[in-house]
């Protein structure tokens, strides 16, 4: 029999698996709460991508102007394109989430119909995962088209709740396993 796997990574953090409980937990119910009202958050997160393409266009702006000599004009409009699409999306996040869920379609059906043309047209190990994979991104960017624009109102905050849900999810798992083995390495039961 063989001796058991020790990750001398996780050494240091073994016994303070109860934070990372507790930041899974938090981060749980956040994805819960963004599930229970997603088109809130899908309006929300757009206004939060707004400001922040604002900022960027300020920090670009600045870069720019102190850059002397070394300007270069396309920096510029990366500025200008910043300030205008944030300025738009701060204006009407509802109109902006619809037009960001437009996008996501069309990037999940041309993202999942490559996938599968270049799983197909390879000889991959376990290509059918790959096809798999291609047909289930496909499948969504179809689905957010055909039910768009009505998609584009709850989609992002959907997906923001699903993402935390699983991302707390894998925290509170890690905790387990921190648990079981700092249990281990005290010899506790």
């Amino acid at each position: 029999m063989s001796a058991p796997i020790t990750f001398k990574v996780f050494e240091g953090i073994r016994s303070r698996w109860s934070w990372f409980l507790i930041l899974g937990i938090i981060i749980f119910a956040l994805g819960v709460i963004a599930l229970g009202d997603s088109v809130l958050v899908t309006v929300l997160s757009v206004a939060l991508l707004g400001w922040v393409l604002v900022f960027s266009a300020i920090f670009h702006a600045i870069q720019w102007f102190r850059a002397g000599e070394e300007r270069h004009y396309l920096d510029l409009l990366g500025f200008i394109l910043d300030l205008i699409v944030g300025f738009i999306l701060l204006s009407n996040p509802a109109a902006g989430a619809l037009t960001l869920t437009l996008v996501l379609a069309i990037f999940f059906l041309v993202g999942g119909l490559m996938r599968i043309f270049g799983a197909l047209s390879s000889e991959i190990p376990h290509r059918g995962w790959a096809v798999l994979d291609g047909a289930v991104s496909a499948l969504l960017g179809v689905l957010l088209w055909v039910h768009w624009p009505v998609s584009g109102l709850w989609f992002i905050g959907f997906a923001i709740g699903i993402e935390l849900m699983f991302r707390g999810w894998t925290w509170i798992m890690l905790a387990m396993w921190l648990r079981r083995r700092n249990l281990l390495a005290t010899g506790a039961t």
